[in-house]
């Protein structure tokens, strides 16, 4: 049992003044000295049978002292945060005040807790809401984006390349009259288009079947290979052949093979189905967005440096981990956006308060309406998750609970209910017609 005083300091910062009852002190004390009695050798003494005040002569008491201050910390800090309700944001500054035998423990710890967050009135917020609906149009251009998916590549021969061919060349590469090693390829195959640098682009598109061209490409003075930076590679490409993608036949062979349907309109109607609950996902998220950046600009929070300075790191590593997967670099990344990591992490740190900044919003809706999660809330989630799926509810649960994500998952369905909360008492604006939403 410990004993707290709590001092606001400047904005976001408390002093504890925690006090522990000298029992507990002192059975901790002399557990620290009988431990160190078989830790130790001194002459003439058995281990584990050697008297304080030798240990004492030996080591002084300083020692035990700071060894039972450092095991007891801890555990009388944590006891003191929950059981006052308060929620650090770093660790704590300690500085022992007492710390003896027959005595209390009493140290202060200086810490950083979350803001205070003032919410505003949330039925003055208004909203434009708008539903992109699917057309024909986005259908049939999302059919043919299959079909490109099956496609084959057909030789062309009545006409000349063009943008979005596909040319099989010989080609090789040489600077300052020498032969590049490792540019010699055979029967390459490249298309022509926004991938291709524009020097190719503009000496193939136009071109024919037998035609060879000289093309010239200055490369960066920034590339890693020093023998070739700022310097000049000329290609000599052949053109073998032109190639264009030869879409399937929108028939009932290929539906089968798309997806196994059983006719052409269960094909389109999928394939709408699909797209609705992609725009849908779109509207829901360009809303929430919409929704919080309003709720937030009527709250009143000031986030912290710690914060915002621990989420741009975790924004930095995630963006490290994701260019490791495609080896590349942070330096290779600064280099294509022409930036530097101080400019980046000044860009990060926009939007991780703005972030940080919601997070905190919704956390005091959520206790100041007493929003919470139950477990039939939760289950009744993973069921409709598995039901997407086409998986067992059982399974699928077990999964969560394996990869330690059920917190993630109720942390999710928190959020929904707050924006449940949110539209209840917002207006939403749906083409010219205000109405509160239900």
């Amino acid at each position: 049992m410990v004993k707290v005083e709590i001092k606001k300091q400047k904005e976001n910062e408390v002093k504890l003044k925690i006090e522990m009852d000298k029992l507990k002190v002192n059975s901790s004390l002399d557990k620290i000295y009988n431990d160190t009695s078989y830790q130790i050798k001194i002459p003439g003494f058995r281990k584990g049978r050697i008297p304080k005040n030798i240990l004492n002569l030996h080591l002084g008491k300083k020692y035990f002292y700071e060894k039972t201050a450092e095991k007891l910390i801890p555990e009388c800090y944590l006891e003191a945060v929950n059981k006052n309700n308060i929620k650090p944001i770093n660790q704590p500054e300690i500085k022992v005040v007492q710390m003896e035998e027959n005595k209390p423990l009493i140290f202060e710890a200086t810490v950083q807790v979350r803001p205070e967050v003032k919410l505003g009135s949330f039925d003055k917020i208004s909203i434009q809401k708008e539903d992109v609906k699917v057309t024909n149009t986005d259908v049939n251009n999302e059919i043919k984006k299959i079909q490109e998916n099956f496609a084959k590549l057909k030789v062309v021969k009545d006409r000349k390349a063009k943008k979005g061919d596909f040319l099989v060349v010989n080609s090789e590469g040489s600077i300052e009259g020498k032969v590049v090693e490792g540019s010699k390829v055979e029967k390459q195959i490249i298309q022509l288009g926004k991938n291709m640098p524009p020097e190719f682009n503009k000496k193939l598109i136009g071109c024919s079947a037998g035609d060879e061209k000289e093309i010239k490409v200055l490369i960066p003075k920034d590339v890693k290979d020093k023998k070739i930076a700022g310097k000049e590679i000329i290609y000599k490409v052949k053109v073998i052949e032109i190639k264009e993608k030869d879409l399937p036949e929108l028939n009932e062979d290929f539906i089968k093979t798309a997806g196994n349907y059983k006719t052409l309109d269960d094909f389109k109607k999928d394939t709408k189905d699909k797209l609705e609950k992609q725009i849908e996902a779109v509207n829901k998220n360009d809303y929430e967005r919409k929704l919080l950046e309003k709720v937030t600009d009527i709250c009143e929070v000031k986030v912290p440096k710690v914060l915002i300075e621990r989420e741009v790191e975790y924004m930095i590593k995630s963006l490290e981990d994701d260019l490791k997967s495609k080896d590349l670099s942070l330096q290779d990344y600064y280099k294509s956006i022409k930036a530097d990591e101080e400019k980046v992490k000044k860009e990060y740190e926009i939007v991780a308060e703005k972030r940080i900044t919601q997070e905190l919003v919704l956390d005091k809706i959520s206790q100041v309406e007493n929003i919470q999660v139950n477990e039939k809330e939760v289950k009744d989630k993973v069921k409709t998750i598995a039901k997407e799926m086409k998986q067992d509810p059982l399974k699928v649960e077990v999964t969560f609970k394996k990869n330690n994500n059920l917190d993630g998952l109720k942390e999710s369905i928190k959020r929904e209910k707050i924006i449940d909360f949110l539209n209840n008492k917002i207006k939403i604006v749906n083409s010219k017609k205000e109405v509160k939403s239900k």
